[in-house]
């Protein structure tokens, strides 16, 4: 028995096949730190992938081959960074593997960061040992920068509304990252992908643009009123970049509940992507993904081949 559902349809019978793993990455700069994917790493997991397994569209996972078929991968990309379309899009295209982004689109726009990346930054460039907020000092000595960043992301994060107030603090009394960050590794690794890079993008049939959010906030975070504008709003500016309907979303940091699914299906939404699925039963409102943050080819190995069979028995994967 089979139930179709916009664009993707999944078999709700048994299966004698398995369904696609969905992997989940962020941002791929041209050269990355310690263990982190960079573009050498990537592209030697898509070679990896394109050889032993089947890669298939995200909007394919309802077609799972025969028995004897490799097993079939789909690729996910969140947030919609500047390396995405100059590191990820081109190497893609080279071993002609399809991937869904998801954009965000507040960091569109010269100077403006989404607020864990701005962190990122300020952890990993502020050249400083200590700055002012608010008549507090946050010390950012070495060893306990860390510590102090976290905390810092606490307060961000607990300040209403969200993610207004969050935003104005960063953009109005926090360090500016262009002060002691330089524009290329802004441009490498903390800045979005332009319009006219998410319009090229989109003209490949390979690629889809999904939403995900103007801010990226903790959606459950957000008032009704909020939480449509930042789904609304980002969904429109897709779907003109692109020329192309927006039918799916990544809920930012993987927080959604019951009442984000309905809103998304009143936006005509037609399917949602999750990192943990909240529900027991996935359906097409929260679809798992499986997320990749390290070079290493056997942890990838590990996740892909264990991801179907550990949620067959209820177990998450991240």
């Amino acid at each position: 028995m089979r139930k179709r559902s916009g664009d993707i349809v999944h078999n709700t019978g048994h299966m004698t096949t398995r369904a696609p793993t969905i992997l989940l990455y962020h941002g791929i700069p041209k050269i990355g730190e310690g263990q982190l994917l960079d573009a050498d790493s990537f592209e030697r997991q898509i070679r990896f992938l394109t050889r032993h397994f089947r890669l298939v569209s995200p909007f394919s996972i309802d077609r799972p081959g025969g028995p004897r078929d490799r097993i079939p991968v789909a690729l996910s990309f969140d947030d919609g960074f500047r390396n995405n379309a100059e590191v990820v899009v081109p190497i893609l295209e080279r071993y002609e593997v399809p991937a869904l982004f998801f954009i965000a689109s507040r960091h569109v726009e010269a100077g403006r960061y989404l607020w864990f990346s701005y962190l990122d930054a300020l952890e990993a460039h502020f050249p400083g040992r200590s700055f002012a907020l608010r008549g507090e000092v946050i010390d950012m000595s070495p060893s306990v920068r860390g510590r102090s960043v976290r905390l810092l992301r606490t307060l961000l994060l607990s300040l209403r509304p969200h993610p207004q107030t969050m935003y104005q603090v960063i953009d109005e009394e926090l360090p500016r990252l262009e002060d002691f960050v330089d524009e290329r590794t802004l441009r490498e690794h903390y800045q979005g992908m332009t319009a006219e890079q998410l319009g090229t993008l989109c003209s490949s049939p390979l690629f889809t643009a999904g939403a995900h959010t103007i801010d990226h906030p903790f959606l459950t975070k957000c008032s009704g009123d909020e939480a449509e504008t930042q789904i609304r709003e980002n969904k429109a500016w897709l779907e003109r970049c692109s020329g192309r309907k927006c039918r799916s979303i990544a809920y930012p940091s993987g927080d959604y509940d019951a009442g984000i699914m309905e809103l998304c299906r009143r936006l005509d939404l037609r399917v949602g992507f999750a990192v943990r699925p909240a529900r027991g039963r996935p359906g097409l409102l929260d679809v798992p993904r499986t997320g990749i943050y390290s070079r290493s080819r056997l942890k990838l190995l590990s996740k892909l081949t264990l991801a179907g069979p550990l949620r067959a028995v209820g177990l998450k994967v991240g």
